[in-house]
């Protein structure tokens, strides 16, 4: 027996909400909360941030109001000082959302973001801001989290040991070499009329942001830096 199709829809729906509005697991005691609107994910901020666990934050592209900006504040003070904060800004950050994080000195907060993020990022992370764009929609479009974040540190050339190092010393910006524009090859392909076919985009798109973040976060554990 079939189902009808506006059952299945019911059925559908709210499991895809489900989802987009939940925190995912990066491992090692690290959250991850993506926040698109913050009136809409105020109850989340909130029990997300007050969990004794490290937590990456994603406010590039969040949208904001007069009434969520103070659920953002009294949020980010409820976040146990013991447990870092990663940040994820960019240059869309609303200003006033900007203005709440510079002022708020509770909890180890790290901000992060592409040059010429608002608030100015702590860790200034060498990728253009069309590249973060698209590795952020990505994301929203089902290209899976582990896919865009996955690659590790090069060891011969920068391990994690000497990111921290780097970080600990002032070098905010001290990253892996970059990984090859996916949309570099495909025009490179184009222009040579080789024949070969270009890599897919979403075979190598990363995000740069959120990988930073997650890299930092597994050094500073295996340093036991605090």
């Amino acid at each position: 027996m079939k189902l009808p199709l506006l059952f299945l829809l019911a059925l559908l729906g709210p499991a895809a909400l489900i989802n987009a509005g939940e925190t995912a697991d990066l491992g090692n005691n690290l959250t991850y909360l993506r926040v698109h609107s913050l009136a809409e994910a105020a109850p989340l901020l909130h029990s997300a941030l007050a969990v004794k666990r490290s937590c990456v934050l994603d406010l590039r592209y969040a949208s904001a109001s007069q009434e969520s900006l103070a659920a953002l504040r009294t949020a980010l003070a409820g976040h146990p000082t013991d447990s870092r904060l990663f940040i994820l800004v960019s240059p869309s950050t609303p200003t006033a959302v900007s203005d709440i994080i510079k002022s708020d000195t509770m909890g180890a907060q790290i901000t992060l973001g592409v040059p010429g993020s608002t608030p100015s990022p702590r860790i200034a992370v060498r990728t253009d801001v069309a590249a973060d764009r698209r590795a952020y929609e990505a994301f929203d479009h089902g290209t899976p989290l582990d896919d865009l974040i996955s690659g590790k540190v090069d060891k011969d050339r920068f391990d994690e040991a000497a990111l921290v190092k780097e970080f600990k010393n002032g070098n905010t910006e001290a990253e892996p070499p970059p990984a090859p524009d996916p949309t570099q090859l495909k025009d490179a392909t184009e222009t040579t009329g080789t024949g070969d076919s270009p890599a897919t985009p979403g075979e190598l798109l990363k995000d740069r942001v959120l990988q930073r973040a997650l890299h930092l976060h597994q050094a500073l554990l295996a340093l036991k830096v605090r």
